[in-house]
């Protein structure tokens, strides 16, 4: 493969690509020192004059992209010379089929027949080889036999048996180590299998099938059909009378039930030949076998009518643990749970059990993508001897691991896969039933290293109706990213058309779901066209959504954050799952710690500080004990940390940045400023809290669809659940999941209503709130006068309204959430609408330039204004000051006796919710820059309630028009507009222009530009 001046192109997915590092590391650092190149996450190996580069399937669909593949001929402008380098294309897992493999292949479908040069390999274990095959013109298929070690397999009705008999041992698998699997009959095997099933048959000489027979213990052997007529071993044995032979090969578990090409069964051939001896062995078996499938049958029936099949019977896999244990001396175990609660809940009764709970004979180790990595280890350790290694897993140990004494596997028949539900447009994640080459995939890993043994939880029946394959992740994710590839790859294109194209594609409604959203941000027109923001925001290897948070921070300059952000939702959260019980309360509080420093009530906050604090630690040498308090992961750190450097070297190649970004994140200790950027990147995934009932229920989050939904109680704000709040605070989260709990936000942001104002995507006028009782009252009344008077028109209702600058009126954001305003209010939060979206364009454009003065000086009054009014509508009381400290000092994070607090005027903010001294050691970790930044915020920020207000309808949306209001379902309560007065800091900075003089804006506020005052 190793082609002078050529390039062939091996294809790794993300997980695979890293399994394969480190279970090979020292055989990819050979090749990459010798011929080839990696580019991959981080690291990057090899140059132009490398023969092999290995990749990930994303960064090779950018490379097609690029290269102008997918345009038409007349209008391709693709470099041919680099095309043409190109010779080879090898996908590795192709099984896993992850979003961009799917879209891949779709390029490349059509590309072929334009690239004669190109040859395209699909590899994998697990491969539905005729259905690619199909979908390429019918390709050839090339088959290589691979080397697996014997796995005996048990289903449930087998496990129900066997639990019902203590006394027989079943778990040896020394027995299977003579066994051979069919995958490795090679054909000459084959050939002497044929070969001695003649001569048994035609000659009587039987020496040769009976030393195979003995030689190879195995049900491929005993039950091997003959290639021309389907005879088996156990066929001629029975039809030439030979008993003894008969029942040995019956006592080897040779299947009298299968029959040859004519249909016939052993049986058949005995009564053939007249053996009546035979034909009574035959019968007994199988009248013995029919008894113990009868006794099996009621045993599974009864044991299904008292169990949740949809949940995983713990109790079960205890008494089966307990047989393996009891039967057998050595051999790990490995427990296939679907997540983190079936994992925890087993944990926990196996250390409470009398059997498992003594640690000098069992090694229970837990296996989650979230624990910390040191725990991840020790599944690789061999265990003392004398002890049992029990390792309780998710789907992790499908194929992402190899653990090499790994013997005995229970698989629990379940995995949680997350889906998207185009219909209500909304994530779900699951527990669900896995596939049959998952099954497959489980059951391998009993027999990676040596012969093993596979427990299915799940019986036969259940077995032979699991579908084939896992469902392609193109259908079960929003494809919003996929959709802005397609325009870039060829803007002539149809969304719909070309993602139809897709081997599997996704129902019409996702297609029409991503589109509204790229819409919404403006990467689109209404007829689907590509806009400039829409080339730039394809540009970056991020998220639509998140590429438009960059493009706002960087006008906000707030950019450091909105790297750390943009670069966990790319890859994972850096918090780890706790173990033991009382480590999650002091996870929990942690993670309250970490988002006060920013202003509180937000994972994202949390996030941010915990990155920010990482790095200071780092920087101290005190990483470890950092990472430790705090259960943050060092190694998703680190991978962040480059990621982010990554995302900054796009930005900066782009032209978004210059190459010193020293000045790109002076507002990025702002809290208004940061709950901004949260929401440019989470928007239109906006929700109201609503007050809690009566009758004691937790509080709910309402959205923009009228779902109800709850918070998950990982959530930083899940104590808002229960708060006696009176406001309808506004919460941004990333997506609304559906659980086995219910339906939930797990990762939000309280925000004011002042960003959205800002980003949201439609605003319009209607009457004043208070005019509505008044208004329905005359309609009740006066319904005679409706045919003499003339319904003002929609215009003519505008104009009256917006006619004096003192009228009160209402603001409807996106036609459900409502405030109230003036007139002069509501104009100039137009102007400044239309002049954010102006200078969003103007960068676009021109990236490097400085904004006019015009815009220069609206952005600089929006940083402004989101500096010193976005905290307003955030009720710093939704906590009190006494819950998180307690939680905080008897976790035992704060070891300090010191109880020291900062207060405020009659208010304590949520910074001073915990103990100044486990504060002060966070500020500590920030560099100098960043603990001057908090800590001016912190002694300067003090709430107190304006007499300005601002209203949000408690508890009804709006259904109505901008010129006919909706009835109230009730009184409207205040919000308190809580505005930061920082009269001692510095205004905020704004990246690419030059803004007005500090003063300028305090001219303007005392001129009377408030916001619903």
């Amino acid at each position: 493969m190793a082609l002078s001046n050529q390039v062939a192109v091996h294809l790794l997915p993300q997980r695979c690509w890293s399994r394969k590092k480190m279970g090979a590391g020292g055989f990819v650092w050979i090749v990459a020192h010798r011929l080839n190149a990696i580019t991959i996450r981080l690291e990057s190996e090899g140059g132009k004059h490398s023969s092999i580069m290995f990749c990930t399937n994303g960064i090779l669909l950018r490379l097609l992209i690029g290269m102008g593949a997918g345009t038409s001929k007349k209008e391709a402008k693709l470099d041919e010379a680099e095309a043409h380098e190109i010779t080879h294309i090898i996908v590795d897992e192709i099984h896993e089929r992850d979003r961009f493999a799917d879209f891949m292949l779709a390029i490349l479908r059509d590309q072929l027949p334009l690239w004669p040069h190109l040859h395209l390999v699909l590899m994998s274990a697990t491969i539905d080889a005729e259905r690619f095959s199909q979908y390429f013109g019918g390709c050839p298929i090339i088959r290589v036999p691979g080397f697996t070690y014997p796995v005996k397999t048990y289903h449930l009705e087998d496990v129900l048996s066997i639990l019902r008999s203590p006394d027989a041992v079943h778990a040896n698998a020394d027995g299977l180590c003579n066994e051979t699997s069919l995958n490795q009959l090679t054909e000459e095997y084959r050939i002497a299998m044929d070969e001695s099933i003649s001569l048994a048959w035609v000659n009587d000489e039987f020496e040769p099938l009976l030393e195979l027979i003995s030689t190879e213990v195995s049900p491929e052997i005993h039950n091997y059909q003959h290639s021309s007529t389907g005879a088996t071993p156990l066929m001629v044995l029975a039809g030439k009378g030979r008993v003894g032979d008969v029942c040995m090969l019956l006592s080897f578990g040779a299947d009298c039930f299968v029959c040859d090409n004519d249909g016939r069964a052993a049986l058949d051939w005995a009564e053939s030949g007249n053996h009546l001896e035979v034909v009574g062995v035959l019968k007994s078996h199988m009248e013995q076998h029919d008894l113990e499938s009868e006794e099996e049958k009621q045993l599974l029936e009864k044991y299904l009518s008292t169990v949740n099949q949809d949940h995983v019977d713990i109790v079960l896999i205890e008494k089966l643990l307990k047989k393996i244990c009891i039967d057998s001396v050595e051999g790990a175990i490995l427990v296939f749970f679907p997540g983190w609660e079936d994992i925890s809940q087993s944990r926990e009764r196996l250390l409470s059990s009398p059997f498992f709970r003594d640690s000098s004979k069992f090694q229970i180790i837990v296996l989650h993508s979230m624990i910390p990595s040191m725990e991840q280890k020790k599944v690789f350790k061999h265990p003392p001897p004398g002890v049992r290694k029990i390792i309780l897993s998710t789907n992790i140990a499908e194929t992402a691991v190899t653990i090499d004494d790994v013997v005995y596997v229970i698989d629990s028949g379940r995995m949680k896969e997350k889906s998207y539900d185009p219909y209500n447009n909304v994530s779900t994640l699951q527990s669900s039933w896995i596939s049959k080459a998952s099954a497959k995939q489980r059951e391998g890993r009993a027999g990676r290293c040596q012969p093993g043994i596979c427990y299915h939880l799940y019986s036969k029946a259940r077995a032979a109706s699991l579908p084939h394959y896992d469902v392609p992740e193109i259908k079960r994710t929003p494809i919003e990213e996929l959709c802005l590839q397609v325009k870039l790859l060829d803007p002539q294109f149809k969304i719909v058309d070309f993602i139809q194209r897709t081997l599997d594609p996704p129902v019409f409604e996702a297609i029409h779901n991503a589109v509204v959203v790229l819409q919404e941000i403006g990467a689109l027109t209404e007829d689907e066209h590509l806009t400039e923001l829409g080339k730039k925001i394809g540009s970056l290897p991020v998220h639509p959504l998140t590429s438009k948070m960059l493009l706002f921070a960087i006008l906000m300059n707030c950019l450091d954050p909105a790297l750390t952000l943009a670069c966990t939702s790319g890859y994972r959260d850096p918090f780890v799952l706790p173990i033991l019980p009382d480590e999650k309360k002091r996870a929990k509080a942690a993670k309250l710690e970490l988002a006060s420093l920013y202003g509180g009530h937000s994972d994202q906050l949390a996030l941010i500080a915990a990155f920010d604090c990482w790095k200071g630690a780092k920087a101290k040498g005190q990483e470890q004990k950092f990472c430790s308090q705090y259960f943050i992961s060092p190694s998703v750190m680190n991978m962040l940390f480059g990621l982010r450097k990554q995302l900054q070297i796009e930005l900066i190649q782009n032209g978004f940045i210059p190459e010193d970004v020293s000045n790109c994140s002076l507002n990025s200790k702002d809290p208004g400023i940061l709950r901004a950027i949260i929401l440019a990147g989470m928007y239109p995934m906006v929700g109201r809290l609503l007050p809690r009932l009566k009758n004691g229920q937790k509080a709910v989050v309402e959205t923009a669809s009228g779902a109800k939904v709850r918070l998950h109680p990982h959530s930083s704000n899940f104590s808002l659940s229960s708060s006696k709040c009176l406001t309808c605070p506004l919460l941004a989260y990333d997506e609304v999941t559906r659980g086995d709990g219910g339906i939930y936000i797990k990762n939000c942001t309280l925000v004011g209503p002042y960003p959205l104002l800002l980003l949201a995507t439609e605003m319009v006028v209607a009457p004043a709130n208070e005019n509505e009782d008044e208004y329905d009252e005359e309609s009740d009344t006066c319904m005679s006068d409706e045919d003499e008077k003339e319904p003002p028109t929609a215009s003519v209702k505008q104009e009256t309204l917006m006619s004096s600058p003192e009228n009160s009126v209402s603001v409807v954001i996106d036609r459900w959430l409502r405030f109230e305003a003036t007139a002069l209010d509501v104009a100039q939060i137009y102007c400044l609408r239309e002049r954010l979206f102006a200078a969003i364009l103007f960068k676009v454009h021109r990236p490097q330039e400085i904004l006019p003065p015009a815009l220069g000086a609206s952005v600089y009054a929006i940083a402004c204004m989101l500096a010193y009014d976005g905290m307003s509508g955030i009720d710093a009381g939704l906590m009190s000051v006494d819950s998180l400290t307690t939680m905080v000092k008897t976790t035992g994070i704060e070891s300090s006796s010191s109880k020291k607090h900062f207060i405020s005027e009659g208010k304590k903010s949520i910074r001073s919710h915990c103990p100044s001294n486990s504060l002060e050691y966070l500020k500590s970790l920030l560099n100098a820059d960043t603990a001057v930044a908090v800590a001016a915020c912190n002694s300067t920020q003090q709430l107190h309630k304006s007499k300005s207000t601002a209203k949000l309808y408690n508890g009804q949306r709006h259904n109505g028009s901008s010129h006919k209001h909706s009835k109230s379902a009730g009184p409207t309560n205040k919000v308190p507009s809580e505005r930061t007065e920082r009269a001692s800091a510095e205004p905020p900075f704004v990246g690419g222009s030059n803004p007005p003089r500090a003063g300028s804006f305090k001219r303007q506020r005392e001129n009377g530009f408030q916001l619903f005052s």
